[in-house]
């Protein structure tokens, strides 16, 4: 149910068993998720491989035992990594829908043994693929990072696409608190959808509040028990750092915001999951999202120490 990659992660090693595992870790790619249209299966499809790809052109395997100054020290200290590349999860263009239940298959073992899944996904229907492993397990809270509110109950009669994410996970028996950073511009919802959110008991926090106010506006938030699935769709990002998107929006998030998200909740091993979605590498310039995508994953990954590779959550 998972396909190797040609180049790991890092250079990590391979284990396609997801049951198999042993690192804190696991890097998992997801290339689609439920389409509106055909076109939508092929604008995210490659986003884990350019993002492993991106990992080799820095030469960060050669390094992972160096300095790092993000976190205070090497990736890597004693040149044991701490995660394994899973491959990616296997789906038919054909039945895009299957690759839901497909997905929360193969996560769910590495949640059970308390493993952190970085999850590369397609479009922004991942999301609740991933949150979906933890029900009957784990409590969990979730930060969305995104320029849209993605509530919507349905677009065409499809309930599970990448405009209603967050609407699905609320539904989620295992989900405590929603906090959703970085909303700007037009998008995804309606005045209806928003006032659902709300209603919903979603938090919801606009870029230009974050950027007024600074990251202490969402840190408030972050104080509930337990612990959180960061998932970020990369147009919830500045342009500047993550131009490739589809839907590109001026006054997104900086990485020194999201990095200081990233870092509250890592240095108290409360990150659960995360999730990058809806990066195009197509689109992309200079690899410059790859790299915002793959400077946070590691930043999570040289924080959160104290994640016990042996132990269930």
């Amino acid at each position: 149910m998972l396909k190797a990659p040609v180049a790991s992660f890092l250079n990590a090693e391979i284990v396609t068993d997801s049951a198999k595992v042993q690192t804190p870790y696991a890097f998992v790619g997801v290339p689609f998720g439920p389409p509106y249209i055909p076109q939508d299966l092929a604008s995210c499809a490659d986003a884990a491989d350019a993002v492993r790809a991106l990992t080799h052109r820095m030469e960060y395997q050669h390094t992972a035992t160096h300095y790092d100054f993000d976190w205070g020290g090497p990736l890597f200290p004693d040149g044991v990594w701490t995660v394994t590349d899973c491959g990616d999860v296997i789906g038919d263009p054909r039945d895009p829908d299957a690759i839901w239940d497909r997905t929360t298959e193969i996560l769910t073992p590495l949640v059970r043994q308390g493993r952190t899944p970085l999850v590369l996904g397609g479009l922004d229907s991942v999301p609740p693929m991933v949150v979906a492993a933890f029900r009957g397990y784990e409590q969990v809270n979730v930060l969305h990072i995104d320029a849209h509110l993605d509530f919507r109950e349905e677009v065409g009669g499809v309930t599970h696409g990448y405009s209603s994410p967050i609407r699905r996970i609320r539904e989620f028996d295992c989900v405590g608190r929603i906090v959703q950073v970085g909303l700007r511009a037009v998008g995804s919802g309606r005045p209806q959808d928003v006032a659902d959110a709300r209603a919903a008991g979603n938090e919801l926090i606009t870029a230009w509040q974050v950027h007024d106010q600074g990251i202490g506006v969402v840190l408030d938030k972050l104080r509930a028990p337990g612990r959180w699935v960061i998932t970020v769709d990369c147009d919830g990002l500045d342009p500047s750092i993550a131009p490739g998107v589809g839907w590109p929006e001026p006054g997104g998030l900086t990485f020194p915001q999201v990095r200081g998200l990233i870092h509250a909740l890592a240095e108290e091993s409360r990150i659960a999951a995360v999730v990058f979605t809806e990066y195009q590498p197509a689109r992309d310039i200079q690899h410059t999202t790859a790299l915002t995508i793959t400077r946070l994953l590691m930043n999570v990954m040289g924080l959160q120490r104290s994640v016990d590779p042996q132990a269930g959550r």
